[in-house]
């Protein structure tokens, strides 16, 4: 076992030498060329993006309806997008044309609100404008009515509303990118350059970062806890300071303790990517746990330190659909005072697989349009022998989690089911009654040394920072009464802040359980 633990230590550190080398020297892909249907071609489609076509003259609605089945001119879209600003002065359009799969030409006319008339007096109106920059995108692919448009704009004085304009057609023509912009001063006296900035935006990516699960939240049952990833790099790469201090938010532990993560999201290919990730955790355990464990011998043994290594690779089939597989190595210390553990460290080492599929989606393609968020995950972990396991386990979950906004409405729906075969440590054992899951309960009263299976349900509604909940769900062990229990309450959810108090339902102990803290994930689907 020793030597294998040594040869174990080589291989992850040659495995992490070579996946850095490759991420290093990996070549960028082509970027797809961009299609420009010409005059003539029939639209098949004509929308406004944006601005709510109530808000548009009768007249100036019916224009831009009877485009659709029309043969393409530039000219004529290009007055109706003028027709739009001259109508609602507060407002730049541009005009996005693309070719759909059948050879026929999309229009939309993007609409965009220009900044309040205090920016717009901004000091810069008295300088002229020595240059302006596109940074971002290759140069070849900026159109030539782009680069006349800029051109029109250097020698003159700087005008905040046709900068808002060029802004708002760089949107239209990279809808896949998030567009900034700064005003630095120039070389000469007087003058000043424009930058416009493009970056790629996170929902075009084919693979994503893991996302932030930074969080810090107090239960009126279980006490503070705090857990925080730092993320360093942007682009493709990205090395991750993971760091915990007293948490109980997702596993029966209270932990605290130290990791980093790498990833790599371009491997030769924007559909191939991997991720490194080291932890040290302490545990610390409730007495409900402890005395759950003295009671059933057949439930598994506390620790006292996990260290774990987790190596994965994802590959993105679609935009949407993504799989990941890998291997999870955690070493299990004894505690010294448990004098019938088995001599040195366990190991828990375990087969790692998942398949995720996520989408988010406006309808009517406008900015003021309902918005949809759908994501779901099955995950399976498999604890065996030919890894050198002393875990021999199944752990299967499956995860999805729904959001519909419109306006100042929101509503949430997300659910789980899992089930664990065989023996399974600590740490892979279910839970729930905690800050975000039956929220009005506490998991230690619930099975307080976890469970071998799980199945859960949580509706939520919000209006601007107020929100109601209603949750369910069970946790139990195999063979065991399964007990269903319901929780409702209110909160206050503002960004990153929240607070609900929480009330379980079908119980003859009727209180309320407060929580209050930051979280910056939403819902957030569990890692694995």
């Amino acid at each position: 076992m020793l030597l294998y633990r040594a040869g174990m230590r080589t291989v992850t550190r040659a495995l992490l030498i070579l996946l850095s080398a490759l991420v290093l020297i990996a070549p960028r892909p082509a970027l797809a060329q961009q299609t420009d249907p010409p005059d003539g071609t029939q639209i098949t489609s004509a929308q406004v993006s944006g601005l709510e076509l109530a808000k548009l003259s009768p007249g100036l609605q019916e224009e831009i309806a009877k485009l659709t089945g029309t043969p393409l001119d530039r000219a004529q879209v290009r007055a109706l997008a003028a027709r739009i600003e001259a109508e609602q002065p507060r407002y730049v359009a541009a005009v996005r044309i693309t070719a759909d799969p059948a050879g026929g030409a999309r229009v939309v006319i993007v609409v965009a609100r220009m900044r309040d008339p205090e920016h717009q007096a901004n000091i810069n109106v008295k300088y002229n404008v020595e240059d302006i920059r596109i940074e971002g995108v290759p140069d070849s692919k900026i159109t030539a009515e782009l680069r006349t448009e800029m051109q029109a704009m250097k020698g003159k004085p700087f005008e905040p509303e046709q900068a808002d304009r060029l802004e708002a057609r760089l949107r239209a023509t990279f809808p896949d990118y998030d567009v900034s912009r700064r005003t630095t001063k120039g070389d000469q006296t007087g003058q000043v350059t424009v930058v416009f900035e493009l970056e790629r935006s996170e929902s075009s990516r084919w693979l994503r970062f893991e996302p932030n699960k930074s969080h810090a939240t107090y239960h009126s049952d279980q006490g503070w806890g705090a857990f925080a990833d730092i993320p360093m790099g942007n682009g493709d790469v990205r090395v991750t300071a993971l760091a915990a201090m007293d948490t109980t938010d997702d596993l029966v532990e209270e932990y605290s303790g130290l990791g980093i993560r790498f990833e790599a999201r371009k491997i030769g290919t924007e559909r191939l990517g991997t991720s490194l990730e080291y932890t040290w955790y302490e545990p610390s355990w409730r007495n409900s746990t402890l005395a759950a464990l003295s009671l059933n011998p057949n439930l598994p043994r506390r620790y006292d330190t996990r260290t774990t290594f987790t190596p994965m690779a994802s590959f993105a089939i679609t935009q949407h659909l993504r799989i990941s597989g890998g291997v999870s190595i955690a070493e299990l210390d004894p505690f010294e005072t448990d004098f019938d553990a088995p001599f040195g460290s366990s190991m828990a080492n375990a087969a790692v697989g998942s398949i995720g599929y996520s989408i988010q989606r406006q309808e009517h393609k406008g900015t003021e349009g309902p918005w949809h968020e759908f994501e779901a995950a099955f995950t399976a972990r498999s604890g065996m022998k030919g890894l050198e396991s002393d875990y021999i386990y199944t752990r299967s979950l499956g995860q999805a989690q729904y959001k519909y906004e419109f306006g100042d409405h929101q509503i949430l729906v997300s659910g789980m089911a899992g089930v664990i075969n065989g023996t399974a440590p600590l740490f892979e054992r279910f839970t729930l009654g905690d800050a975000r899951t039956l929220r009005g309960w506490d998991k230690y009263d619930i099975a307080p040394a976890g469970g071998d299976s799980v199945a859960y349900g949580s509706v939520e509604y919000r209006f601007h920072v107020l929100t109601m909940f209603l949750d369910s769900g069970s946790v139990w062990n195999q063979g065991q009464e399964r007990k269903l229990r319901l929780s409702t309450g209110v909160g206050v959810a503002a960004g990153p802040f929240f607070m609900t108090v929480g009330i379980p339902i079908n119980t003859d102990n009727l209180r309320a359980v407060f929580t209050i803290g930051i979280r910056f994930n939403g819902l957030g689907l569990s890692k694995y």
